[in-house]
């Protein structure tokens, strides 16, 4: 058994000892961001447990792998074969030699006492995972602002599944045993993936999920009308993907939900086409553009993934 020191001790900066920590990191294509990334992990307090840093390079045709090359405290690593976040994640946790597995993302900053506080609940062995909060760094334009005002990536939500909580992997703990209980992230899955993996975990020990809400990453949202769409699309494909894999265990989706989100586009694509031809101040126009390419981009998704799995109720 771990031996961790009690959450007000952690508080206090007292060090974890008795444990270690593999941090892993999938990284595609992230020249712009992977520094950030890095830099803030070797800031991490001095106080946090003993800890190694993973890098795992899925391929990318950037720099990314050359900038970490630039970090001698950074393993980097490379995982060609399979592509996507699963499988570079699954190589880190394969190479990890920590007792508890810490997931960031290369497009995240980790505070000073992530890991400080992150590991604090698995004390518990009642706990099998612990998600911290994800909020969004400085907007460097009116998209960032826009997301970061609706808190995209809100663990809490996350956590208040109405299925199952579970944990996003921008900021997640889990034990090594436990991940590797469940053979680790299910790589054939396109998107939700953090939800399985959390799901499979809390079936295999019967444990709960925590939330530490000082344990805080910043995330860099997407900054273009493109990539909120594409964002908005990708986080709803989950549904179907899902529930073909958990076929008769969740819940299904019922037809008037299907129809208010119907509606609700058609009232959000007026109002955004309103206020186009009136004159409104140029923040209220931007919101409502946004809000209606965000509904758009989780309809599209939802369609998209229903007709690739059969799931034609979940659309």
């Amino acid at each position: 058994m771990l031996n961790f020191p009690r959450e007000d001790q952690a508080r206090k900066g007292e060090s974890f000892m008795s444990i270690a920590v593999s941090v892993v990191v999938p990284a595609y294509n992230a020249s712009r961001t992977i520094e950030g990334c890095v830099q803030s992990l070797l800031r991490l307090s001095a106080q946090s447990p003993p800890h190694e840093i993973i890098v795992v390079d899925n391929g990318s045709d950037d720099s990314t792998a050359e900038i970490v090359r630039n970090y001698p405290r950074i393993t980097l690593m490379e995982e060609r074969a399979v592509r996507g976040p699963s499988a570079a994640r699954n190589a880190g946790a394969r190479a990890a030699t920590g007792d508890i597995l810490a997931f960031t993302d290369a497009d995240c900053v980790v505070t000073p006492d992530w890991l400080v506080l992150g590991v604090v609940p698995l004390a518990d062995l009642g706990v099998c995972g612990v998600a911290g909060l994800i909020k969004g760094v400085e907007p460097k334009n009116e998209i960032q602002e826009w997301m970061n005002s609706r808190n995209i990536l809100d663990a809490r939500a996350a956590l208040a599944n109405a299925f199952r909580p579970y944990v996003q992997t921008a900021n997640a703990f889990f034990r090594r045993t436990d991940f590797w209980k469940v053979n680790g992230f299910d790589v054939s899955l396109l998107c939700g993936e953090d939800c399985d993996l959390s799901w499979r975990i809390i079936e295999a020990t019967g444990g709960r999920l925590a939330l530490v809400t000082d344990a805080l990453v910043y995330h860099d949202h997407r900054s273009s009308v493109r990539g909120l769409f594409r964002q908005s699309s990708k986080n709803a494909r989950a549904a179907a993907y899902l529930a073909e894999k958990w076929g008769g265990v969740l819940p299904a989706k019922h037809w008037k939900t299907s129809v208010w989100e119907v509606l609700d586009l058609t009232r959000c694509g007026a109002h955004y086409a309103g206020v186009s031809i009136t004159v409104k101040p140029r923040s209220e126009r931007i919101n409502a553009k946004l809000d209606f390419l965000h509904r758009l981009g989780r309809k599209h998704g939802m369609i998209a993934s229903a007709w690739r799995t059969g799931q034609y109720s979940r659309w």
